[in-house]
């Protein structure tokens, strides 16, 4: 019920009206322009007419003049709710002491903390920095040239010219990234980048001035501190042809292809540097990026704006949500209150499917924002951003919400019954707390128990080959027989002073001169002697051996009579028959892990059955670097690590080793075989499981 108001409100003198779009049931409407806020009041049929008659400063005479001249029906309570509608959006005069109180009470709530504003406005705060509408006026003769079809053929000429050159040297065009990641290449790259997005904001500024709007302010805006164009088209909503309005929205990615065809035709003819790149750069990646981004109707950019102007849903997101809120607490409780807007169920249901989209999107956006700052930032500074998004961006609406459903039920005289919706949320609880979770899944890597790869010791040639792929050799026997010419040249060369020096040494005895020379000859003979065992031991290596039992795995397709090796080649392994599961579990996961927990690896690509293992044995610190890069996400895996200098892989969060016995010892893999472990643990919920990894992050992120 609407409280009547003590004073008829009057209007202010700088409002301004304009004709506006049809509405969606062929009736009129016009737009009301705030001067004083920049801000625009889609009215309909009925507002208007309140507005002609606001003189008669009654709600009882506005509706026997409406129903008079007008086959509108009205009543004094939408009358009312009208003026209130005038009153809170500060569209009047403030006028008694009652609007004094409002006007202080308002100001009061307006002045909020330092940090209170930071956490409104650190996601996305706008800088004006240029009134751009007089340069706009000078150039719009030239631009107004561009707002025609013979233009747009002609873009589309060369749009179609482009993507034939692209076509006929696509081989160079896909290979050209190399060039981009230099550093001339890289710093080219941000000024083109800038460039594009400098003129996605200009196509948006020059539309709106096509079309006789103002753009008063251009700017950059941060979000989450990182610096972005924006402009501001608001006056755009003046605009009656819904169609001129999608052009405006549209005119800034437009701008950006039309940039990128022309940039690919720069591209065919430019030598190859770091121009060139950045050029590459607009040419491919650019417009895919803006259009990922600007067409996304969730958050409101050009795509939301877009979707708005196509429905014709001013506020498309605010109304969507009050429907959407409707929704969701009549299917739970039953309130039977009516929709906050009357729409025809097709369009009711569009709006809701919306709402509830964003909403996911949103949670899913907020959360992954938070692992970024928590990622990206240092420690103390990476935890307080991480709780600010989880509280304040995703927690609170959801407890604001419940708290409106309190007050609901405190107003209603009749108890609630269950109903069917029930079962979601009381689903999904149960899914969140209840412990059920009864198996742990990590990555591991099933491998043979021992593994030795056969390596050439040093340059050779391959003289016997003595075996083959999956033989089953024994400790001991000779696999694999290597010559070296220079090898033997140098063997004998050391045999040959070895000799000269022993008999240079047996004739001192006669020869007085010589015997001077016995201590610099003996120790000439103990380095030969040395040097030749060495040679002996190389040797010896060329003729290569089991080192235990097992069986033969990956020869190197080389391995012929007389093909030649280099130093370290690897030649091939030698697997022992059992085999090992090696693990990495997550810190917070290792309360519920002790030895002799059995569990199912399950190999990739569903190729090999299950297997059955225990876990030996886990390490008692945590892996500083991965060894195992089938695991890393760098080739495939499913554990994050970073490459530092000497391009170790280390895990980015802490992973503990896990060693596994293979139940089946009888099993016989020709290969190394990745896949996930499936564990038998101790029953956990995902909101235990939620809280102790939280636990384990503060603990690990404070030092503690």
């Amino acid at each position: 019920m609407v409280e009547a108001l003590a004073i008829w409100p009057q209007l202010r003198e700088d409002l301004a009206i304009y004709p506006g779009p049809r509405a969606l049931n062929g009736s009129p409407s016009w737009t009301l322009y705030d001067q004083a806020t920049h801000r625009y009041y889609r009215l309909g049929w009925l507002e208007f007419e309140c507005l002609q008659y606001w003189s008669l400063a009654s709600a009882e005479k506005i509706v026997t003049a409406i129903e008079h001249t007008t086959p509108i029906s009205t009543s004094t309570v939408e009358i009312e709710a009208f003026a209130k509608f005038i009153v809170n959006h500060h569209l009047s005069k403030p006028e008694g002491t009652q609007a004094s109180q409002f006007l202080a009470q308002l100001k009061k709530n307006s002045h909020t903390g330092f940090w209170l504003w930071l956490l409104h406005n650190y996601l996305f705060m706008r800088v004006p920095l240029l009134r751009p509408g007089p340069y706009l006026q000078k150039t719009l003769p030239l631009i107004n040239k561009f707002f025609n079809r013979r233009s747009l053929l002609i873009l589309l000429f060369i749009s179609a010219l482009a993507a034939y050159l692209i076509a006929q040297q696509w081989t160079s065009f896909s290979h050209s990234f190399l060039y981009v990641i230099t550093p001339e290449g890289m710093l080219t790259t941000a000024i083109m980048l800038s460039l594009a997005k400098l003129i996605h904001e200009l196509g948006h500024a020059f539309a709106a001035s096509h079309f006789g709007c103002r753009v008063p302010s251009m700017g950059i805006a941060l979000m989450m501190g990182f610096p972005v164009l924006w402009t501001d088209v608001t006056d755009a909503w003046r605009l009656p042809r819904r169609q001129d309005r999608l052009i405006i929205d549209a005119a800034g990615m437009f701008a950006e292809l039309i940039l990128a065809a022309l940039a690919t035709l720069l591209w065919t003819i430019l030598p190859d540097g770091s121009f060139r790149s950045g050029v590459y750069v607009l040419a491919s990646s650019t417009w895919l990026v803006t259009l990922a981004i600007n067409l996304n109707p969730f958050m409101r950019f050009d795509g939301y704006y877009l979707l708005s102007d196509l429905l014709d849903i001013p506020n498309l997101q605010d109304r969507s949500f009050a429907l959407a809120r409707w929704h969701l607490r009549e299917n739970l409780f039953r309130f039977n209150f009516p929709p906050p807007e009357l729409w025809h169920k097709n369009r009711q249901r569009l709006l809701i499917a919306y709402a509830y989209a964003t909403w996911i999107y949103r949670l899913l956006l907020f959360a992954g924002i938070a692992w970024a700052v928590y990622h990206f930032f240092f420690k103390a500074l990476g935890l307080g951003l991480f709780a600010v998004e989880i509280i304040w961006f995703v927690a609170r609406p959801m407890f604001k919400e419940m708290v409106i459903w309190r007050k609901l039920f405190t107003r209603q005289d009749f108890s609630l019954r269950p109903h069917l919706a029930w079962f979601i949320p009381i689903i999904a609880i149960a899914i969140f707390i209840v412990p059920w979770q009864t198996h742990l899944l990590v990555p591991g890597l099933l491998k043979g128990a021992a593994e030795f790869t056969l390596y050439s010791p040093q340059p050779s040639q391959i003289k016997k080959v003595l075996i083959h792929e999956g033989d089953t050799v024994t400790e001991g026997q000779v696999l694999l027989e290597l010559t070296s010419p220079d090898l033997d040249f140098r063997i004998h060369t050391a045999e040959l002073r070895w000799a000269e020096l022993t008999q240079q040494l047996a004739s001192q005895s006669l020869d007085l001169a010589l015997a001077r020379h016995n201590p610099m000859d003996m120790e000439a003979l103990q380095s030969t002697l040395a040097e030749l065992k060495g040679l002996h031991d190389a040797h010896d290596k060329l003729t290569i051996h089991a080192r235990f039992n097992g069986h033969i795995r990956d020869l190197s397709d080389s391995l012929r009579s007389g093909e030649w090796l280099a130093k370290d080649e690897p030649l091939g392994v030698v697997i022992s028959p059992g085999h090992l599961v090696i693990a990495y579990a997550e810190e917070a996961d290792l309360q519920r892990l002790q030895q002799g927990v059995s569990g199912t690896f399950y190999p990739d690509g569903g190729d090999l059955a299950p297997i059955l293992v225990n876990v030996l044995n886990i390490d008692p610190s945590g892996t500083r670097q991965l060894t195992l890069a089938e695991l890393s996400s760098r080739y495939g895996g499913t554990i994050a690590v970073r490459e530092d200098k000497q391009h170790h892989l280390i895990p980015e969060q802490g992973v503990y080793r896990l060693l596994l016995q293979v139940k089946n010892t009888s099993i016989k893999l020709p290969y190394t075989v990745r896949g996930r472990l499936s564990l038998t643990t101790p029953a956990e919920s995902i909101s235990g499981r939620l809280l102790r990894s939280a636990l384990a992050v503060i603990i690990r992120e404070s030092g503690w």
